[in-house]
């Protein structure tokens, strides 16, 4: 998995199925991969923020790369989320992400502490720097790291790190991502959304795709909507996106990343028990997501 990948398109964040005892299940997250590449998704995010990154080891993250890899069509796309609260191990995982062939990786800002902009600045150029030429993609998450990725960061690391090939906006901001789009950006600068509520008016604004959790749960759904957009079927585009949306609204009622795994499990993965500091969705929850499921799709599994 050498070759140079684009992200343009849909990817999935993959979701981290577990044992009943607490141990991750690869064989599992494996045919999850191949349940979303053969879908047609382009690309898989592997532990990214619907993957649990942060409730992880880091073997368990190197692990986890290897069984994606392994899962993966040829056409597929592994972008790798190697950010890590201090160096040595966001080396360890950037060197593992060469190692497996990763087509790329991802840096979120730091967390728990507040940074300034110039603070922000040096750590994505120390990533670039650490990453060795791959392709990193900085990741804005302000609602879990509760420091923003600027456009003027963005600017200024593009400006001086070649190799920083696009950005995830997760930002749940429309004109934050328009405000990104109005840089001067390198040639082939990649801004692609973290929002499954705003695929639609990211790709009409001329934005390049999607990394959304939804994609890891209805694949072919979420690919429909890239491919009606560019055959012109604009009415189908949007009535994919509505229901997205409704989705959205589905998973938010109750903890997202369970949800997301409850609607997997309803199609017959097996996503196991929650990881701590998570806790299973009691029944009430459960019959929450399957109802909805059932008014919103119909019959899933």
């Amino acid at each position: 998995m050498s070759k140079i990948c684009s992200l343009r398109g849909i990817s999935a964040p993959q979701l981290t199925p577990f044992r009943e005892d607490g141990s991750i299940n690869y064989g599992e997250y494996t045919r999850l991969t191949q349940f979303i590449t053969d879908a047609g998704v382009h690309g898989v995010f592997v532990c990214g923020t619907t993957g649990e990154f942060v409730n992880l080891t880091l073997e368990e993250r190197k692990r986890l790369l290897t069984a994606a890899v392994e899962g993966a069509g040829p056409e597929s796309c592994i972008l790798f989320n190697t950010t890590a609260m201090n160096l040595a191990d966001m080396k360890e995982l950037f060197d593992w992400a060469r190692h497996e062939g990763a087509h790329a990786a991802s840096v979120t800002a730091p967390y728990y502490h507040s940074y300034d902009a110039e603070t922000l600045t040096a750590y994505f150029r120390k990533a670039a720097e650490l990453a060795e030429g791959m392709p990193l993609y900085l990741y804005n998450m302000p609602g879990m790291t509760h420091n923003p990725i600027t456009p003027k960061v963005v600017q200024e690391v593009c400006d001086t790190c070649p190799n920083v090939a696009g950005l995830k906006d997760s930002s749940m901001d429309f004109l934050t991502f328009q405000e990104f789009q109005c840089l001067e950006l390198p040639e082939g600068f990649e801004l692609i959304t973290g929002n499954d509520a705003q695929v639609l008016p990211v790709l009409q604004s001329g934005g390049d795709g999607a990394i959304i959790a939804m994609a890891s749960v209805f694949p072919k759904q979420c690919q429909q909507l890239w491919d009606c957009y560019y055959a012109g079927e604009l009415e189908q585009a949007r009535r994919i996106q509505r229901m997205l949306l409704k989705l959205r609204g589905l998973v938010r009622s109750v903890m997202p990343v369970m949800a997301h795994k409850k609607m997997l499990e309803l199609q017959g993965f097996h996503m196991g028990p929650a990881r701590f500091p998570f806790r299973d969705l009691s029944g009430e929850e459960s019959r929450t997501i399957e109802e909805g499921l059932e008014k919103l799709l119909g019959h899933v599994g």
